[in-house]
């Protein structure tokens, strides 16, 4: 499976070209060219060595128990999540340096990041296995999986990578959509964050801790920590503001009750219709955390 950097950087490149491009265009007329270009181009220098730091610390503290080296770079020894941390530290940084108000710029920005990774996620077609699952014994269609043809024989792998960035898009619509909220932010994270839950199970390269999927373990410890802080900034004293967390719980129960099942440490599924099935139950709870967080942001605001 060839593996073209170029391509990689390339795409994601153009893609943070195109986020910032369009996050100047929005403030400018809110802000001024000026400040505008120079918060935009900021968020651009910033974003993009504290991104690739931070993907590059927060590997190697997951990988910590194998002692790697902390200044070297490989497209597999970096986290997602670390650099998408990276990005949202640099707008703060960016936003602070401009005497702008850090709330504010987030919201604005909020949309552009979602862009940003359904940008990375597309551009990891280029980077051969990494961001597929496993193999399958018959293909579907393209985006849900893809062929590498070897001539007298093909394999074929779910496109894990093309489902991140086709939800990474959704997440950036439902930020349009939110426009004039004031968590549209923390909202578009949530919505970053929580179909990863099901996606980092389904990729078959992944930071793993003994049987811990790590970035899988990141992104609903971030979904479940918006349910809480919803209900410490609603009504903490009332069981009624709570039951959004304590829904995401139960969903942290059923998702590791899958992961077992699914490797067969409870009953052994030999199907993969089986396995299929077990996903769907993952996603149905997922739709149901998203429900609750819908529920937990509209108690919120309407205490505020």
């Amino acid at each position: 499976m060839e593996i073209n950097l170029t391509g990689f950087l390339l795409v994601t490149g153009c893609g943070a070209l195109l986020c910032i491009l369009w996050f100047f265009l929005s403030r400018r007329a809110e802000a001024g060219s000026g400040k505008s270009a120079l918060l935009s181009l900021l968020i651009l220098v910033l974003g993009t060595v504290l991104g690739v730091a931070c993907a590059r610390l927060v590997w190697v503290l997951c990988m910590i128990s194998y002692h790697p080296p902390l200044f070297a770079l490989s497209y597999d020894e970096l986290s997602y999540y670390g650099g998408m941390a990276g990005v949202v530290l640099a707008v703060c940084l960016a936003a602070k340096l401009c005497g702008e108000n850090v709330r504010k710029t987030l919201n604005a920005f909020a949309p552009m990041g979602a862009l940003l990774a359904a940008a990375i996620r597309f551009a990891e077609y280029f980077l051969g296995d990494f961001g597929l699952g496993a193999w399958m014994e018959e293909g579907l269609f393209f985006p849900l999986t893809i062929e590498f043809n070897y001539g007298d024989f093909s394999e074929f792998y779910p496109a894990v990578f093309m489902l991140e960035g086709i939800f990474s898009l959704i997440a950036m619509i439902l930020s349009l959509v939110h426009r004039d909220e004031k968590y549209r932010w923390i909202r578009t994270l949530f919505y970053l964050c929580l179909p990863q839950i099901i996606h980092e199970s389904l990729r078959w390269v992944s930071i793993s801790w003994r049987f811990v999927r790590s970035e899988q373990l990141f992104c609903f410890l971030l979904c479940e920590g918006v349910l809480i802080w919803y209900a410490l900034r609603a009504e903490p004293k009332k069981l009624r503001s709570w039951v959004p967390a304590l829904t995401g719980l139960l969903v942290c129960g059923v998702v590791i009750v899958a992961e077992f099942a699914k490797d067969g440490k409870i009953m052994p599924f030999g199907h993969m219709m089986s396995q299929w099935a077990i996903y769907g139950i993952v996603a149905a709870t997922l739709a149901l955390m998203a429900f609750m967080e819908h529920k937990g942001h509209k108690r919120l605001t309407n205490e505020e």
